[in-house]
């Protein structure tokens, strides 16, 4: 296998890289090119674009980031939602190249976390154990649990059942209280980033810089990348948050609320519209965004997602994070 390994790649190879991103069951949008701008913005990281080819053929692929200071880059590295292939059995030996280019290069440890689910994602760490890798999977990390719907059913279905009753009397509670949902703008991602500092600060994480905001709020200027979705409430923007697509999955990447007491849930609207949009733009499935793994007891966590569980409840496992050292 031969290994490519670029800080950017153009013309050719970098269409070759989207195309095999695009066409993976795994595939995701923090493994695209367009998102290097973003886990680039916040400073001290440095994307680089890891292709593994065999007799000129594209067997996988990686966004790998590495932490940096005064442009020397430290000996660890990570790769957010990857690396990517196309077929299960070829995540070992790439994983074998992706380690030895690696280490060629300085890195001392690689955390990985290919996105696949359900049996998939067993299987997934399986191989990963094989390679000697260890799961490092943190309640507070990337999620590893998520609830998904289905959008293949007819116009009139998407929030029908029994199952569906709290959202469809969230939403009518909303809707009877003045509030009103919409497509973002401008101004609303300047909302978002102020309720979602307080929301991150509250968890006690750490809040995005503005430089990582601009460059998401590019990277969802495309509408095949993402949409923003706003809840207005007696002249204010009380909700907004910001839906991901990657091919036929629709994701809810993030949003937040004004931290004050309402006569309805600020977010049901926002996420109605978002699941309604991505049916109507040919999504086949709408990931929630992620919740608590099982056993989590962090109240705030399963605060945040109490609301997810009023849309499906069947819990799909994704690949935990793993991580190596490749020096001995």
């Amino acid at each position: 296998m031969r290994v490519s390994w670029s800080p950017d790649l153009a013309g050719r190879d970098g269409a070759a890289f989207d195309e095999f991103v695009l066409a993976s069951p795994a595939g995701h949008p923090s493994q695209t090119r367009a998102w290097a701008n973003v886990a680039g913005a916040g400073g001290h990281v440095t994307p680089n674009m890891v292709v593994v080819s065999e007799s000129g053929r594209v067997v996988g692929t990686a966004l790998l980031l590495r932490a940096h200071v005064a442009c020397v880059g430290l000996p660890w590295a990570w790769i957010e939602r990857g690396p990517v292939v196309r077929r299960l059995e070829d995540l070992g030996p790439v994983l074998q190249c992706l380690g030895r280019e690696a280490r060629s290069r300085g890195v001392a440890k690689l955390r990985v976390m290919p996105y696949w689910d359900g049996d998939d994602a067993q299987a997934a760490e399986r191989a990963l154990r094989a390679e000697g890798y260890r799961d490092v999977q943190e309640p507070d990390g990337a999620h590893a649990t998520t609830l998904r719907l289905g959008l293949t059913g007819g116009v009139g279905r998407l929030f029908s059942g029994s199952s569906m009753d709290q959202v469809r009397w969230r939403t009518r509670q909303a809707e009877r209280a003045g509030a009103r949902a919409r497509r973002g703008t401008a101004p609303d991602w300047v909302c978002l980033k102020a309720m979602h500092t307080v929301l991150m600060r509250a968890q006690g994480k750490r809040v995005k810089s503005d430089a990582w905001w601009r460059a998401l709020e590019h990277f969802a200027a495309s509408d095949a990348r993402g949409a923003l979705f706003a809840c207005d409430y007696e002249g204010r923007v009380v909700a907004a948050c910001l839906v991901l697509r990657h091919g036929t999955l629709a994701t809810y990447s993030l949003g937040a609320s004004l931290d004050v007491k309402l006569p309805f849930s600020t977010a049901i609207l926002p996420l109605v519209t978002a699941i309604r949009l991505a049916r109507n733009t040919g999504c086949a499935s709408f990931d929630l965004g992620g919740v608590p793994m099982e056993g989590d007891r962090d109240p705030k966590r399963n605060a945040i997602a109490t609301f997810k569980y009023d849309f499906d409840r069947r819990r799909v496992p994704l690949t935990r994070e793993h991580a190596r050292w490749l020096i001995p």
